[in-house]
C-alpha cells in the first residue's frame, strides 16, 4: 500500500519536537544538509528534497533518515533480550496497519535492529523501553533462516 507524503513545514514548538524525534536519532545528524534546508524554508526557500514529510497515520518523518547503528547483541545477552521481550502491543512496528508500521523512520529503526540483532524497544505504556515482542519474533525468524 502506498502512502501519500507531503512536505512538512513545522511552526513554533513543532520544530523542537520534530528535530528531537527525527534528527536526534539519525546517523547523519552531524553532517545533515536537510536541517539547514528546513531552516531556510522559514524564509521562503523551497522545501528541501529528502526533507521532512507527513507520514499519514504516523505523524512525520524525514525521507533522508537513517538510524544510528544499534549495539549488536550476541550470545547470552541476545538470548536474555529475546526472553525478556514483552508481548506485541497494538501499536507494534511489526503489526501491519499500526501507526508504527506506517512510519518510515520507525520501520528503518525496526529493520536495522532486526538485521543487526540489536534491541528495538517497545514504546507503549508500562512496557516502554523493554525489548519489543515484534522485534523478538523477527529476530527469531531470522536466526532460523527465514526472512525478517
Amino acid at each position: 500500500m502506498a502512502f501519500e507524503r507531503t512536505p512538512f513545514k513545522p511552526e513554533g514548538e513543532a520544530w523542537t519536537e520534530a528535530f528531537a524525534m527525527l534528527c536526534g536519532m539519525c546517523k547523519h545528524l552531524d553532517a545533515c544538509q536537510i536541517i539547514e534546508g528546513m531552516i531556510e524554508m522559514k524564509s521562503g526557500t523551497p522545501w528541501p528534497q529528502g526533507g521532512w514529510v507527513t507520514d499519514p497515520g504516523a505523524g512525520i518523518t524525514c525521507l533522508s533518515y537513517e538510524p544510528k547503528p544499534v549495539r549488536i547483541l550476541e550470545g547470552q545477552e541476545l538470548e536474555e533480550a529475546l526472553n525478556n521481550a514483552v508481548p506485541m502491543c497494538g501499536g507494534c512496528a511489526a503489526r501491519r496497519g499500526s501507526d508504527a508500521s506506517k512510519s518510515l523512520h520507525t520501520q528503518r529503526d525496526f529493520n536495522a535492529a532486526v538485521k543487526r540483532q540489536g534491541v528495538f524497544a517497545c514504546h507503549e505504556g508500562d512496557n516502554h523501553g523493554k525489548p519489543c515482542g515484534g522485534w523478538c519474533n523477527a529476530v527469531r525468524r531470522q536466526m532460523n533462516g527465514a526472512k525478517p
